[in-house]
């Protein structure tokens, strides 16, 4: 008999990891395996691709910047197996190209990409209902390189407990089946954790509560017209929240050159109205509009540092200065290239000052602001156009006492200098100085990740700056948020509220500024808590001692080679595997989509975890 593999979880990375497995198996010319695949959502899609769902909710990513094949020169044991990009794939259903694997293995789309497909260009943000079907072909395309001798078994169920059965895994399905492996792994994605207390009390309170989840599975539905809701969340779950209640309802946005967003809303008289807040209480930034992929920033500053550093790694200390430096080169190089007369001393001056810049006071494991000040500060003068990276970091810094009104005005106007400069791209110093901040996320979170570094206030400080000037909504996105604005079915709170459910309707305050709501939609999705997760089967992992938190911390911890679990006593389980999402209080990048020419990091972990399952499995 031969062996047998679980992979739990078809999204994705279990799609990639059923590619890489076939890559060592033709390697070693074929073997003896049945892989069992579960999952209760659409396989190779997963839960937040699934193809059916409303074209309304696009993805966050461009359609020339996504791939789920390995290329030359990957950090991979198999060998490459070279497929297209979405956009590639794109230009080969329009007949503009061709690739062979679409030529063997075909891609009919229904009717309803039609259009879609004709107007996608890189730059594009696809539908994620377009990328699901990128992903189920690949899916397609994987299965088809197994090699005789592997068995595909599909289990279209939910896995709900997990038990070792004497040197196998026995894997209890939602239908009462159980599958028995020599190696599984788990690629789940998004596992909701356990509400806190408040989100609990909300949804016990009787007045009507959306809790954090998936866009697509929260029930927007229930959001009256005409009711005033309060969301918690500014970034991408908010913009989907506002997109299924505003353009799914009948609204429509008209291109408009009057209006100040470009946009005006033609209401339907059906939409709530939205009255939003988050920690920062500023939405995400628009993503910059370059009309092709974004450039790559200069961060030669930050590599050096790293290339230099050994562990433990601050980054308070050790790196965030010297990418703050690259950020404020990379403002007033693309000031002295677009607005020369701005500079009131040479170019080189200003380098020189940033570079000679001393840190040694200001630099601190717990506050990123001090390092900031002191860039803006050493550059005073130079400039008639000077940065200052500390009003970004909280943009609504001394706006306490404003009372609502003004508030409202104050963040109207801040996006619509948000909207200018995401039209100016390339000719922005403001996007060029913030584009490295959010460039700079990937190589301090791989510095720092497993250990190396100690946890600190400035890391978390920076990571949020970074997503809130990186991994915001595209700019069509933020226009339609101004003219809902200014159509009067947006109301802005401000920061760090505080919501209660009493007397029958939800109370939110903000630095003395209160409002009343019907109903509160949370408006973002958490990250998985193997700690206390209520989902059936990480309880079941945690009850046997099948995982242990990574250093206290929400995600399970798994080996750097294998992505085997480690237990409670410090032992590698001899057959469990977890990758992806769960684990990014370890490993960095666990959420980012792999981009063509980067060598990504998803690529090479669903890659050694395929070598790991065959190994444990006993077929390597």
């Amino acid at each position: 008999m031969g062996a047998s593999i679980a992979i739990i979880g078809a999204g994705p990375r279990g799609t990639s990891i059923t590619e890489r497995i076939a890559a060592y198996l033709k390697e070693r010319g074929g073997g003896s395996v049945t892989l069992h695949i579960i999952d209760d959502a659409q396989l190779g899609a997963g839960r937040v691709w699934e193809t059916e769902q409303t074209r309304t909710l696009c993805m966050n990513t461009l359609a020339g910047a996504v791939t789920l094949f390995t290329e030359p020169g990957a950090t991979v044991g198999a060998p490459v197996f070279e497929g297209p990009t979405m956009y590639e794939w794109v230009r080969a259903l329009r007949g503009e190209r061709s690739h062979p694997l679409i030529d063997a293995y075909g891609a009919p789309l229904p009717d309803q990409f039609t259009e879609e497909l004709r107007a996608t260009r890189p730059e594009s943000n696809p539908s994620r209902a377009l990328y699901g079907e990128y992903l189920r072909w690949v899916w397609k395309v994987a299965l088809a390189q197994l090699p005789a001798g592997a068995e595909v078994v599909e289990h279209h169920s939910r896995a709900v407990s997990f038990a070792a059965e004497g040197v196998q895994d026995a894997i209890t399905l939602a239908d009462g089946s159980v599958v028995h492996a020599d190696a599984t792994v788990i690629a789940s994605g998004w596992v909701l954790p356990a509400p806190t207390p408040a989100q609990q009390a909300f949804a016990d309170s009787g007045l009507t509560y959306i809790p954090p989840g998936n866009p697509v599975e929260q029930d927007a539905s229930r959001l009256g017209a005409g009711e005033r809701v309060l969301v918690r969340g500014m970034g991408m779950g908010f913009f989907d929240l506002m997109a299924l209640t505003t353009i799914n309802r009948g609204g429509r946005f008209v291109e408009d050159a009057s209006a100040r967003s470009g946009l005006r809303y033609e209401a339907t008289g059906r939409e709530p109205h939205f009255v939003v807040t988050s920690g920062r209480g500023y939405p995400y930034l628009p993503k910059s509009e370059y009309h092709s992929l974004p450039p790559k920033a200069d961060l030669s500053r930050l590599r050096a540092a790293i290339e230099a550093s050994a562990a433990p790694v601050s980054f308070g200390r050790d790196l965030w200065p010297t990418l703050a430096r690259d950020s404020y080169a990379e403002y007033y190089r693309t000031l002295a290239r677009v607005r020369p007369g701005a500079l009131k001393v040479p170019l080189d001056a200003i380098l020189t000052a940033i570079d000679a810049t001393d840190f040694s006071a200001a630099a601190s494991p717990d506050d990123i602001l001090p390092v900031a000040n002191a860039l803006t500060a050493a550059l005073d003068g130079m400039s008639t156009e000077p940065f200052d990276m500390a009003a970004w970091v909280d943009p609504l810094a001394g706006t306490e006492k404003l009372d609502l009104e003004e508030l409202n005005r104050r963040i109207a106007g801040g996006m619509e200098v948000d909207i200018a400069e995401a039209v100016r791209a390339w000719d922005s110093p403001l996007k060029a100085g913030l584009w490295a901040i959010s460039a700079g996320r990937k190589p301090s979170a791989i510095a720092t990740q497993n250990g190396r570094g100690p946890r600190e206030a400035a890391l978390s400080q920076y990571m949020a700056f970074g997503q809130m000037v990186g991994s915001g909504p595209p700019l069509f996105r933020t226009r339609e948020l101004l003219a809902l604005f200014d159509a009067g079915l947006i109301t802005f709170l401000g920061p760090d509220p505080v919501v209660e459910a009493t007397d029958g309707r939800y109370t939110a305050t903000s630095h003395g500024r209160t409002v009343h709501a019907a109903a509160l939609a949370d408006a973002f999705l958490p990250g998985p808590d193997i700690r206390t997760s209520p989902d059936a089967l990480t309880a079941s992992l945690r009850d046997t001692g099948r995982v242990r938190p990574f250093h206290g911390s929400a995600s399970p911890e798994t080996d750097d080679h294998t992505r085997r679990t480690v237990h409670p006593d410090g032992e590698l389980d001899t057959r469990l595997h977890i990758v992806g999402i769960p684990t990014g209080k370890q490993w960095a990048d666990t959420t980012i989509s792999p981009m063509p020419g980067t060598d990504p990091l998803m690529l090479q972990e669903t890659d050694k975890t395929a070598r790991s399952l065959l190994t444990q499995a006993g077929v390597l």
